[in-house]
């Protein structure tokens, strides 16, 4: 048998200290939902993505029912140039004209689902791809009516949807069937047609379906600063409501500070925003007291 030399013991204790300590939180998640969004850095890093999948499979094989939700409009973008097709935003929305619709199919359903769920066949886990045309349509959306906020005036953003209806028991059934759902910001209408959304939208609709115990939006920011400019560990929905309308809170913050908010209203019971570019965050955030990001609750 081979034997611990003396240099390597320290690193060997560390690790099986660290083993026992993440199996209460094991114990504590199993048979949980929770609902992971992916995307930002951690989208773009290969190693990253990697360890994040390695992460869900993880915790998949301890009980845990893993739902992973993904962006992709950079990938979108550089597609849809390519195709000699002009990106562009309305108030960070992006105007999704027909063909446009189409890349966006093609990019989010058609590549990256499809390389998200190998990814997590490669880490043991077995994943199933879903956009809304899927299971008879089971997330339906309405063409979103948008006002431009510099001009006051209306403004056609073509296929942009906004959820208004998730088949939650559709999913139940999948996780009660050991599959890890990978679902794609594409969502339909009445008659089934495609509609882009937002995947922090998709997200935290799907999560509050759900009744999941936790959602995780990872992107490439650390987290919530506070008034006095450091990442908050932990911050309340009042005081974060407070920070909103008072300016602690601004920019591309304020999109994602609303989804946490609106999850937590669904019945979500509680939201993190963490940062993708931190190795194995998932496993950091969910099996360790420090966590990774700030933590949003009631």
């Amino acid at each position: 048998m081979p034997t611990i030399e003396a240099e390597d013991r320290l690193p060997v204790e560390l690790t099986a200290r660290a083993l026992i300590e993440a199996m209460p939180y094991l114990r504590a998640w199993s048979g949980k939902v929770v609902l992971v969004k992916y995307g930002g850095a951690a989208m773009t890093d290969p190693a990253l993505g990697e360890q994040l999948m390695q992460d869900l499979a993880l915790l998949h094989s301890h009980g845990v029912r893993m739902v992973l939700v993904h962006g992709g409009g950079k990938a979108v973008s550089e597609l849809g140039g390519r195709l000699g097709l002009q990106a562009r935003f309305v108030d960070g929305l992006r105007v999704t004209d027909e063909e446009t619709m189409r890349v966006a199919q093609m990019v989010q359903v058609g590549l990256l689902s499809r390389d998200l769920c190998a990814e997590l066949g490669r880490a043991g886990a077995k994943a199933l791809g879903l956009s809304g045309h899927d299971l008879g349509g089971w997330l339906k959306a309405k063409v979103r009516q948008h006002t431009d906020r510099t001009t006051g005036e209306p403004v056609d953003l073509g296929r942009v949807g906004d959820v208004v209806g998730v088949d939650a028991p559709a999913i139940h059934a999948l996780l009660q069937a050991g599959l890890i759902p990978v679902i794609a910001p594409v969502a339909v209408d009445d008659g089934l047609r495609a509609l882009n959304v937002n995947a922090d939208s998709v997200a935290m609709a799907v999560a509050g379906a759900l009744q999941a115990e936790k959602l995780v939006f990872f992107s490439d920011t650390p987290g919530v600063r506070g008034p006095d400019g450091e990442i908050a560990s932990e911050v309340n929905a009042a005081t974060l409501t407070d920070w909103m309308a008072s300016g602690v809170v601004s920019g591309g913050m304020i999109p994602k500070a609303e989804a946490c908010l609106s999850a937590l209203r669904a019945g979500v019971r509680r939201v993190t925003i963490s940062d993708g570019r931190t190795p194995h965050a998932l496993l950091v955030e969910l099996l360790t007291p420090a966590g990774v990001g700030t933590m949003v609750v009631p």
